[in-house]
Order: C-alpha cells, then structure tokens, then sequence
C-alpha cells in the first residue's frame, strides 16, 4: 500500500478549489502540503483546515528565522504540528541552521520534513555538499523528507545508495510533477536545475509520462504529487 500525498497553492478564495478539495475528502491522502509564495499561506491554512479532514503541512521557507518561529506558534494554536522546512528557490539560507535552532526551541513537539536534492539544489556547491546537507539534517532532529521532482530513475538509486553508506535509513518521499505544456517544465527544470532526458523532451507531446512514472514507481512507498491546483494533472496516475 503506498502514501500519497499532495502539494497545492494557496490562494485568494478557497470556492476555486472546490473540485479539489471534493477529490481530496474523497480519496483522504496521507497528507497535503501548502507553498509559501507570493500569497502568505497562514490565512489559506486555516481556511482549508475547516474544509478537509486530511493533516496539512504548511511550507516554511528560510528566509528569516523571527517569522518561522512566528509562524510556527500561529500553526501549534491551530493545532498544525507538522512543517516542510525548506530553502526555498529565492534564499540562500541553508535550512540546517533554521531546523537545528527550531528543534532546539520546540522539541519533539512538532515534526521537521526537509527537502532533498537528487541533483543538487542549485545553491549547493556540488553533490557531496548536498549529501553532507543531508546527513546533518537528519542528525538535528528532521523526521522525513519530500524529493524534489525528477526525470531520471537512475539519479534516485545513486543518492539513496551514498545515504545508505553513511549510515542514514530515513524515508524518503518522491517529490513527482504533473505533465503541463513543455515549455513550463522546461522552465522549471532550468529553474531547479534538473535533469530531464533529451529523448522525453523530443517526444514530449507524445510521451505517456504517467504511465513511465507509474511503471517505474513500483518499489517505493511514499508518493508526493505537485497539483498545481488542478486535480485533473493528476488523476491519470491512478486508474
């Protein structure tokens, strides 16, 4: 039996997302993360939290610990104890220092996600940096981590096979995107600066990416879909 669970975007009225928000009642995922972007998702939180019964996991980026800490005490009083914690696309704060001083304020009262980068995020210096990032947020206390999105399979067993060597056994879930136009994901893998092969580009349009992920999925456990908000991205992965 495999978890899934789902990402979506805050936004300025809740009604727009009454298809998803039916589907994911319906389905009742292991859990659905919220972004932290240009709307704040502390209001959107709370709203949605009266429309689901699902747990949600606010993301919370590393931009200035003061506002993590604040945004934290707002969650724990409506009762929201778990959290993504993430660099984020626009920050160059690593979140080791953040997680390792939140643990440190909060204890085990709340529960740490972390990203991870099979490919490096762009602000590592290399993949050994990243490996390393790694190890020591598992060691200050983060519970779980969420990929981020990948094309090549072969990129997952090589970094689960270096983290395995160092003495690390820790879930991972697979961060996997829905198929929009070409040009967006070409946007966003320039952006995250991930592989994607040349012969899926190619063949794009024609390319059944449901079926290549679902095929190649089989042996892990935990499944993480980026929504965009639309459900109807997704709901090929599951007939």
């Amino acid at each position: 039996m495999k978890n899934i669970s789902f990402e979506i975007f805050p936004c300025n009225n809740i009604k727009d997302l009454s298809v998803l928000i039916n589907y994911l009642n319906k389905n009742k995922p292991s859990f659905v993360s919220v972004t932290f972007g240009k709307i704040n998702n502390l209001k959107f939180v709370k709203n949605i939290q009266k429309q689901i019964s699902t747990k949600i996991i606010p993301h919370l980026i590393c931009d200035n610990i003061f506002n993590i800490i604040n945004y934290i005490i707002y969650f724990i009083k409506i009762k929201i104890f778990n959290f993504l914690i993430i660099t984020g696309d626009k920050n160059k704060n690593n979140s080791i220092k953040y997680i390792y001083f939140i643990r440190f304020l909060f204890g085990h009262i709340i529960k740490i996600i972390t990203g991870c980068y099979f490919e490096n995020h762009k602000f590592s210096k290399n993949f050994k940096n990243e490996i390393l990032f790694h190890y020591k947020k598992n060691k200050i206390g983060t519970n779980m981590c969420i990929t981020q999105f990948f094309y090549n399979f072969n990129t997952i067993k090589y970094y689960i096979n270096i983290i395995k060597k160092t003495g690390i056994s820790k879930n991972f879930i697979l961060g996997i995107i829905s198929k929009k136009n070409i040009k967006d994901i070409l946007n966003y893998t320039n952006l995250c600066k991930i592989d994607i092969p040349i012969w899926i580009i190619k063949n794009y349009k024609e390319f059944n990416i449901e079926l290549f992920f679902v095929k190649n999925l089989k042996k892990y456990k935990n499944l993480h879909f980026y929504t965009f908000n639309n459900i109807n991205l997704i709901k090929n992965y599951f007939k």
